[in-house]
């Protein structure tokens, strides 16, 4: 497929899914995917329209990976452009083996951001999937 085809599906369908987690899908969609070693992890900005406290919906699935092992609060964080990182003040999970879900709710973001991006680390041996949005 040529890079032509390739952007004009990620246009029509908005949502990019990378079998390496080299990149996180296009910015502007409330969710995004990225695939990688086995398991798809889809994350949902559940309040992108607020600065306080920001929530994330956070999907893993997979068939051949136990999930149960990976604690969200020390695999996520958020950072954005005003040079602020935090890990999740409160995670509610759901699920478990292979299908897991969270809501991660992290500290109140700078007025001056103006891009934030959801960062899960070394899930399945993926070093960083990162999932970026431009704030409103």
């Amino acid at each position: 497929m040529n890079v032509f085809k390739s952007f004009m599906m990620v246009a029509v369908f908005g949502t990019l899914i990378v079998s390496d987690g080299a990149f996180a899908a296009a910015a502007s969609n409330a969710t995004q995917t990225v695939a990688g070693g086995g398991v798809t992890a889809k994350v949902t900005y559940l309040n992108p329209e607020s600065r306080k406290e920001p929530r994330f919906e956070v999907v893993l699935d997979t068939h051949s990976v136990d999930l149960d092992a990976y604690d969200f609060k020390n695999i996520t964080i958020i950072r954005n452009d005003a040079g602020e990182t935090h890990s999740p003040a409160r995670v509610e999970v759901k699920g478990g083996g292979h299908h897991r879900t969270a809501t991660l709710i992290f500290p109140n973001l700078s007025p001056e951001a103006k891009r934030v991006e959801l960062v899960i680390k070394d899930v399945a041996g993926v070093k960083e999937r990162t999932f970026h949005w431009d704030l409103r």
